[in-house]
């Protein structure tokens, strides 16, 4: 049975994911805590890494060392840039960029999902009123500006860790797939500014973000609303991952 690594940042993401799982063991990747577990074609690894594209650098490097994977998968919540993604939509991004000092990188091209998994994706994400797209990812700080240029960009999805994943499988064969569920974006924005809330090693600082609250007390409503939003987004990515991962081969191509 072939090893499929999984890359999540947050505690939220994994454990969307493993709540629809059987028997998922807790095991350590150094610094790291991560499950395994096993599905009818893959055995399963999964990393939580944290914030930021160091932390998800340095633990895929750590996943790779383990299982040496056929296929790795990150997946997550991210924020949609324009206003054709919904909440709750899943995004499978085809490229990757990284936003550096307001400029858009371009990183790598990625696997996409076969005819199949990406019909099975469909029927899973539709009765709970979500779609699945073709997309790219762009990696950030926590900015949410992103240049005028972003055009020629498709379906373009903002979060923090998929360049460090990327920087991690550099010179290796391992295809990535990389499925983010839509948790903000125009018709729902984060309601502070995420990147002052993040020191330059993307630590979040909760007592920053408590602070913001109590002095803009009308934010608290926008909060938990931004709150419910990423939980239906991390449930539906988790939906969208074992859905793919129901075939031996989810991949179409990988350039």
């Amino acid at each position: 049975m072939k090893a499929v690594g999984m890359i999540a940042a947050m505690s939220m993401e994994s454990q969307a994911l493993l709540r629809l799982v059987k028997e998922p063991k807790r095991i350590k990747m150094g610094q790291f805590k991560g499950c395994r577990f096993q599905l009818p074609h893959w055995d399963c690894v999964l990393v939580e890494c944290g914030w930021g594209m160091l932390r998800a650098e340095t633990a895929t490097r750590a996943l790779i060392d383990l299982v040496h994977p056929a296929l790795l998968v990150s997946f997550g919540i991210a924020g949609a840039v324009e206003e054709d993604l919904n909440i709750g939509d899943v995004v499978c991004a085809e490229s990757h960029f990284l936003l550096r000092d307001g400029n858009i990188l371009k990183r790598k091209e990625s696997s996409t999902l076969s005819t199949p998994a990406k019909s099975a994706v469909e029927k899973a994400l539709k009765p709970r009123g979500a779609r699945l797209y073709s997309g790219t990812t762009v990696t950030t700080r926590g900015s949410q500006l992103i240049p005028k240029n972003r055009k020629a960009l498709k379906h373009p999805v903002l979060e923090m860790e998929t360049a460090g994943i990327v920087q991690a499988i550099t010179g290796t064969e391992i295809p990535l797939i990389s499925l983010r569920g839509i948790s903000d974006g125009p018709q729902a924005p984060i309601p502070f500014d995420l990147e002052a809330m993040v020191d330059d090693n993307y630590n979040l600082h909760p007592g920053k973000v408590l602070w913001a609250i109590l002095k803009r007390p009308a934010m608290l409503s926008s909060a938990l609303k931004m709150s419910a939003n990423s939980q239906t987004a991390a449930e539906n990515e988790a939906i969208a991952v074992l859905a793919a991962l129901e075939f031996q081969i989810p991949i179409q191509s990988s350039r």
